[in-house]
């Protein structure tokens, strides 16, 4: 039998729970059961911190669910999908050193609190808005937001990545070259065009791509990419337009630079950071890819997109339906 120290007895003795019912708390009815120990020898209350702590937990998380304060677990869920240390969460909120360490622990966030913490857990652009003030106003160190901003990086890449390989990402057929979608392989290809390339432009990128994996298909059976094409206005595009997604990818292998033309045209040029990893190509697949490199440098995006309406792939294709690899075989790049 569990036993607790009487202090009128002055001694542990064995106890008896009475349970009562709390109805109201903080204003608030909650109608909770409270376990309450007795002494079995002088009938006195007596207090047991497991018991006690129990009883405040039940409490806590009744009156959470009423108003609808953050809980403890989703404080800890903030955390970690910032990867932040308690104190760090403080800090950047401009609360006490061990406010979010109470919290986690069980106590009662003010409303105030608790609704900025809400805040936090549903819009990101708060989140780093108040990132920004604290870093402004010194309440975090260079490190600690440096941590942050490389954090939002590779969370916003996860999500570009989830977004492009959910759209292109499909089994093996004739309308992906047999090959499923490979976005290492394409991040490394866009890095060696762009840098072989001067003013490799969104429009035209399309189009060497759509070059080089057709005339690999052509030659070996199957394309480097992976990647599936539909029929366009100005030639082939990838399918879905993941074109747009590709271009806002945050790559370490290459980044896009936009500027205004004179009549008023946004254009978007892919530059490579000269980093890219040929050895993720096969000697076949870096000759097929230096062969469109060495044919359409030299032409602008106009010329570009004439040559590919002169294909039968972009003839013979509905306009938006995939393009079948099947047309590879009439390609006219290889034989020009």
């Amino acid at each position: 039998m569990n036993k607790t120290y009487c202090p009128n007895c002055k001694k542990n003795v064995s106890f008896t729970i009475k349970k009562e019912v709390i109805k109201e708390f903080k204003g608030i009815e909650v109608n909770v059961e409270e376990y309450i120990p007795l002494c079995n020898e002088c009938g006195n209350e007596l207090f047991v911190a497991e018991i006690e702590n129990e009883n405040l937990k039940r409490l806590y998380t009744r009156y959470r669910e009423i108003t609808g304060l953050i809980t403890p677990e989703e404080i800890q869920k903030i955390r970690e999908k910032y990867n932040l240390s308690q104190r760090e969460l403080g800090q950047i909120l401009g609360w006490g050193k061990m406010t979010i360490n109470r919290y986690e622990r069980g106590a009662l966030p003010s409303k105030s609190h608790s609704d900025i913490l809400k805040l936090i857990q549903t819009s990101e652009d708060f989140f780093y808005k108040k990132v920004e003030e604290a870093f402004l106003c010194g309440r975090i160190t260079e490190r600690t937001y440096d941590k942050i901003k490389t954090n939002r990086k590779n969370h916003v890449a996860e999500i570009r990545k989830k977004i492009i390989t959910a759209e292109l990402d499909s089994p093996e057929s004739i309308y992906n070259g047999f090959k499923n979608f490979d976005l290492e392989k394409l991040e490394n290809l866009i890095s060696y065009l762009s840098d072989k390339v001067e003013n490799l432009y969104l429009s035209s990128l399309n189009k060497y791509l759509w070059y080089i994996d057709f005339l690999h298909f052509k030659r070996y059976s199957r394309s480097i990419t992976g990647l599936s094409y539909i029929r366009y206005t100005y030639g082939p595009v990838i399918k879905g337009f993941v074109y747009n997604e590709i271009a806002t990818y945050p790559s370490d292998k290459f980044f896009v630079e936009e500027y205004e033309t004179e009549d008023g045209a946004i254009k978007t040029s892919f530059k490579s950071r000269k980093n890219y990893d040929l050895s993720l190509f096969t000697q076949e697949e870096l000759d097929t890819i230096n062969i469109v490199i060495n044919f359409l440098k030299d032409k602008n995006c106009r010329t570009i997109s004439e040559l590919s309406h002169q294909e039968l792939a972009w003839q013979q294709t509905p306009m938006k339906e995939l393009i079948s690899y099947e047309y590879s075989k009439a390609l006219k790049l290889e034989s020009s």
